[in-house]
């Protein structure tokens, strides 16, 4: 592995609607942590009522998320706050989280997990490919990963 990986580096892939750029993998890092550049599509606010945040939770990795541009709303536990250009969050394992683009115009964000390794996962299930074989994202993730889906999203009040 470089360990100076140029913007045209890396290995980019679709995720549904997103696109993103796989830039240091858990392979490369002793399983230490793996970076991922993601850019989150807009959705229209009109089909998200009420709001679904894809609440899930990791309890084998700690998430980080560094907004480079733009602006999404953010579940943390049971809170949601807007994150813009800048901000950081940290998501310690076993926390529920997930995040909703209804700005209108695609998010540019930074993730990282620590320790490595779920970043196979998206390789795995990259929607930019003919065929994807194995039992699926969520099925996957929460037999190896330890991850959960599916989780209740905030009460309305609770925005």
């Amino acid at each position: 592995m470089n360990q100076v990986v140029p913007l045209a580096g890396g290995e980019r892939f679709l995720a549904g609607e997103d696109e993103a750029r796989l830039i240091v993998s858990g392979n490369d890092t002793d399983g230490r942590y793996s970076l991922l550049e993601w850019t989150v599509a807009a959705v229209n606010e009109s089909e998200t009522s009420p709001r679904d945040y894809g609440p899930h939770l990791h309890r084998r990795y700690e998430e980080t998320f560094h907004i480079q541009e733009g602006s999404l709303e953010f579940l943390i536990g049971e809170h949601v706050v807007t994150l813009n250009t800048g901000d950081f969050v940290r998501v310690p394992p076993g926390t529920k989280h997930g995040y909703l683009n209804v700005s209108g115009a695609p998010v540019k964000m930074l993730v990282m997990f620590s320790p490595g390794g779920m970043e196979e996962l998206f390789l795995k299930y990259r929607t930019d490919q003919e065929e994807i074989k194995g039992a699926g994202f969520v099925s996957d993730a929460t037999r190896y990963h330890g991850s959960e889906f599916g989780l209740p999203n905030p009460k309305p009040d609770g925005i």
